[in-house]
């Protein structure tokens, strides 16, 4: 179907959902959103029904591939369906989340993932649940010295500790597979969106910057027990200080660390909590027409951007971190974009390239956030 903008211009989008191998389309509204930062990616569907329709199909439990301009876009599981009646007018909505919503909901299997790799150890979690397909995306593989699984303890969260132990992450790619790595900053910025005073190459008008300093700190204590040692007056064998210059205030935090061996699994698990407190306190969220870029490529997470924002004193490149597709009545068809700093978020997938790639531009007027980050402990 063709989808258009709040100005009437036409975006030729063909929006499907593939459920038992039917496809449906002509949708009244939707919302499709992925995001690396959320466990499970959601979607929601709105149809008008006419009066006279027919009692409509329950998809509740059933599984759903959501496709634009036949790209796959996300897989997963409709979570649950919503029929309206009023005068005159019936409206019907199906809404699901991609394969990590089973991971999220069920409990890990009691198992033992000691000497396994990441990947190994990961897909000995999610195997039990019927998730088969798991890839790595990461320079290296590391061997877990140990991992504990809590009894009652989600499988997401026991998949993700495992993953974070190695400085990684975990998300679902758009066709099911479940991805264990992180973000590739050697790779080209996929667009350029500018929005600039005097109107000149502005191909965005809405925008929103939010910086956030409360889960920084200018001290970080990281302590860890290792297995087998006994306490001696409730004190930790493994110890490692960080300090943030950036922060002008003394502002200490400690963190106990779980599940470390050795110093330097102690200072990988802390680079990871480490480079997400930096994360969170930048967030550029820039909304788009249409779900495409300039060169036809659908909207992305894991892609990069250059932004130009006069308002913002912005010229940089930025990781984009989540999008959502949506189509309203008021809105048209829109992206919306939420950027993070170029170089932070998983730095050690790709040492080696994000190296060679380092961003060297900066929002003006601050300290540069865009570089791999260097640890500086005690």
């Amino acid at each position: 179907m063709g989808t258009q903008n709040e100005g009437g211009y036409p975006f030729y989008n063909e929006v499907i959902v593939e459920i038992d191998g039917k496809r449906h389309g002509n949708w009244k509204s939707y919302d499709i959103d992925s995001d690396f930062l959320i466990p499970a990616d959601a979607f929601n569907f709105n149809i008008g029904i006419p009066s006279d329709s027919t009692v409509l199909t329950d998809y509740s439990g059933k599984t759903a591939k959501v496709m634009i301009n036949d790209e796959v876009v996300l897989s997963g599981i409709i979570d649950s369906t919503q029929h309206g009646i009023s005068k005159g007018d019936r409206t019907y909505s199906i809404n699901g989340r991609d394969r990590a919503s089973v991971l999220v909901d069920c409990t890990a299997p009691i198992t033992n993932v000691k000497g396994l790799t990441v990947l190994e150890a990961i897909k000995k979690i999610v195997a039990p649940l019927g998730i088969k397909k798991v890839a790595l995306k990461a320079e290296s593989n590391p061997t877990l010295d140990k991992v504990d699984i809590d009894i009652g303890e989600t499988a997401w969260n026991a998949l993700i500790r495992c993953a974070n132990s190695a400085g990684l992450h975990a998300w679902f790619a758009p066709d099911g597979t479940l991805i264990v790595g992180g973000a590739d900053y050697s790779t080209p910025p996929v667009a350029t969106l500018c929005c600039n005073k005097d109107g000149e190459r502005n191909n965005f008008t809405q925008a929103s910057l939010t910086t956030d300093v409360s889960q920084r700190f200018s001290e970080i204590t990281f302590l860890a027990q290792r297995h087998g040692r006994q306490a001696d007056d409730n004190k930790n064998d493994l110890k490692w200080v960080y300090q943030d210059k950036s922060i002008e205030f003394y502002k200490p935090k400690t963190v106990v660390v779980p599940d470390v061996e050795s110093l330097e699994a102690l200072k990988k698990w802390a680079k990871k909590y480490i480079s997400d407190s930096i994360l969170s306190d930048f967030t550029l969220t820039i909304t788009v027409p249409d779900h495409k870029t300039q060169d036809g490529v659908l909207w992305a997470p894991g892609q990069r951007v250059h932004v130009i924002c006069e308002e913002y004193d912005i010229d940089a490149i930025f990781f984009l971190m989540g999008r959502r597709f949506v189509l309203s009545r008021t809105g048209g068809t829109t992206t919306e974009l939420r950027l993070k700093q170029d170089g932070i978020w998983t730095p050690d997938a790709y040492v080696k390239k994000s190296k060679n790639a380092r961003n060297r531009k900066g929002k003006k007027g601050k300290k540069n956030k865009g570089d791999l980050i260097v640890l500086d402990g005690d």
